[in-house]
């Protein structure tokens, strides 16, 4: 079993979250070749997840929606106009 003991000082939380953005940025910046993988596999995965036909449907959906709203708002609006 393993036991960890986390000990966090500072003199308030926004000092602690502040250092701790700090130490974030430092190991992207140092690790970029690493970080670079990571993000090409995750767009590869985004890319397989949006061509699933069932993603697909659900896009075509709301397109179908924006399109009707657009086309709806434009008319009314046309017609408060004339």
């Amino acid at each position: 079993m393993v036991k960890i003991n986390v000990t966090i000082e500072g003199e308030n939380i926004s000092d602690i979250v502040n250092e701790l953005l700090h130490v974030g940025i430092d190991l992207l910046k140092a690790n970029r070749k690493e970080l670079r993988e990571v993000l090409k596999i995750l767009a590869d995965e985004s890319l397989e997840l949006l061509n699933e036909k069932k993603t697909l449907e659900k896009g075509a959906e709301l397109y179908r929606k924006i399109n009707s709203e657009i086309n709806w708002t434009y008319k009314r609006d046309r017609e408060k106009g004339a």
